[in-house]
């Protein structure tokens, strides 16, 4: 009993779904109908406006850096007075600061009693030079000649002197023992002559006693020259052919030294000339140098325009706050900068998604929060072909921002440009228009039936302006699509 009443409600949905197939499967080209129920909005004709927004800040085109750069006082600059306040207008060669000279008039100080040290010993070596130029030839002739002179006296002495004083010594010592044989054999004969003749007595003795007394003589002289002799052989005759030969020895190695050190003494005194004339113009330089950095203390204005403490990097400024009596400033620091209000420029920031239309040439306005009531006018001449820290930098020129108005580097401001402008564009809301890589169709939207069916159709579409699409083609003004994907 059960079985034929539910027969008609399956027969009924089977319909359905065979009604349904047959709709979707007749659906020819872009256009596919599925069932559904939504909301639905319409197409709609108005002006679309794509707009960029950025926070920017004003700087000046020209900026003159404000720094001292040392050649060679390597302390730090001490401030003495600062002759400007922050924002300052300043003509060109206006004085900006003066600095401490105390410690480098004292490196001054010494430098110049360097210099005169070092002009004193390159003169003195300036004057030596020539003379051991000419002395060196001299001295090696000399040693040469010692030294052939040592060998020629050791040489006469070990062939002529040495023999001959051997031969004299002997000769010497054989002579006063003649002279003392001699001596005896006449004491002997007059001995035996007084003895045979008759003389008298006073005759006989003084013969006899001056005979004895050479006889005494003789014998000393005998001993002295036998000692002499020994003397000569034993020791002097040694002792001098030692020193002949210690001299030769000594004049060979004084030669032999005078042939090496002379050059090298030379050769020594050139590089110490070249040396000192080198320090000397170091010296001089060092001195030019210190006398510049002395002449530099008192820093002038590079050009006309606003003095800004510090350095700007990016548009933000840093530095200067060492700019006060006592205060410290390295070599090459920029401590001030100048800048000229006429050449302002503003530079931005913007995110990657709004880099489309944005290009050299697009105008638009500025507003600072200084006079919001005066909206300057800019020009974009430079977008960033790269990021930088995630942001893409841009640069507009102030092209009509009035002289009195006060404008100044370094204020803050609001960008707005116009990147896209369609007048009279057909448009959905974003949300109205789907896409889908899967299938043929890449952008389509919903458009609802009479028989609460809908169609699928694929349309064109240009740029996004906010929530709205523009849609170029595949609709016309008033058409009904699905709000939401179904």
């Amino acid at each position: 009993m059960m079985l034929p009443c539910r027969t008609p409600w399956f027969l009924l949905a089977v319909g359905i779904g065979f009604l349904v197939i047959l709709r979707t499967t007749a659906a020819d080209g872009p256009e596919k109908a599925v069932p559904t129920k939504s909301t639905t909005v319409k197409v709609e004709k108005s002006t679309l406006t794509a707009v960029v927004t950025a926070k920017g800040v004003v700087e000046a085109g020209t900026a003159d850096e404000a720094s001292i750069k040392l050649k060679a006082w390597l302390g730090p600059l001490v401030v003495k007075k600062v002759m400007v306040e922050h924002g300052t207008a300043v003509k060109k060669g206006d004085i900006l600061v003066e600095f401490d000279p105390e410690k480098l008039d004292q490196a001054i100080r010494d430098a110049r009693q360097d210099r005169a040290i070092s002009e004193l010993a390159l003169r003195q070596t300036e004057l030596e030079l020539p003379i051991l130029e000419k002395q060196l030839p001299l001295d090696l002739a000399a040693a040469e000649r010692d030294h052939n002179i040592a060998l020629e006296d050791l040489k006469r002495f070990l062939e002529i002197d040495k023999p001959q004083s051997l031969q004299s010594a002997e000769f010497q010592l054989k002579s006063a023992a003649f002279s003392l044989d001699y001596a005896k054999d006449e004491l002997k004969q007059l001995l035996k002559m007084y003895k045979d003749k008759d003389l008298t007595e006073e005759t006989e003795e003084m013969v006899l006693k001056r005979q004895k007394y050479s006889v005494e003589m003789s014998e000393f002289s005998y001993k002295r020259s036998k000692l002499m002799t020994e003397q000569s052989v034993k020791v002097e005759l040694p002792r001098r052919e030692q020193l002949a030969r210690d001299t030769a020895t000594k004049s060979e190695l004084t030669y032999t030294k005078a042939k090496d050190s002379l050059p090298l003494s030379l050769a020594q005194k050139k590089l110490t000339f070249a040396k000192l004339k080198y320090e000397e113009s170091k010296a001089k330089d060092r001195l030019a140098d210190l006398e510049a950095d002395r002449a530099a203390l008192s820093v002038a204005a590079p050009a006309d325009g606003l003095v800004y403490y510090g350095k700007t990097i990016r548009g933000q400024w840093s530095g200067g706050t060492t700019l006060n009596p006592g205060g410290m400033v390295q070599s090459g620091e920029v401590f001030m900068t100048v800048v000229s209000q006429s050449t302002l420029f503003v530079r931005a920031e913007v995110d990657e998604k709004d880099l489309r239309g944005l290009k050299a040439g697009l105008t638009g306005k500025a507003s600072a929060p200084a006079f919001p009531e005066t909206p300057l006018a800019v020009k974009v001449t430079r977008v960033a072909a790269a990021p930088l820290g995630g942001k893409y930098e841009i640069r507009l020129e102030l092209t009509d921002a009035p002289a009195d108005l006060g404008v100044v580097p370094g204020m803050s401001c609001s960008v707005r440009l116009v990147t896209a402008l369609r007048k009279d564009a057909l448009s959905l809301p974003s949300s109205a228009v789907f896409s889908d890589d899967s299938e043929e169709l890449s952008n389509f939207i919903y458009l609802p039936s009479k028989t609460d069916m809908l169609v699928k159709r694929k349309v064109k579409v240009g740029r996004t302006f906010g929530d709205r699409m523009e849609i170029l083609e595949g609709v016309k003004l008033g058409d009904e699509v699905l709000a939401n994907k179904p």
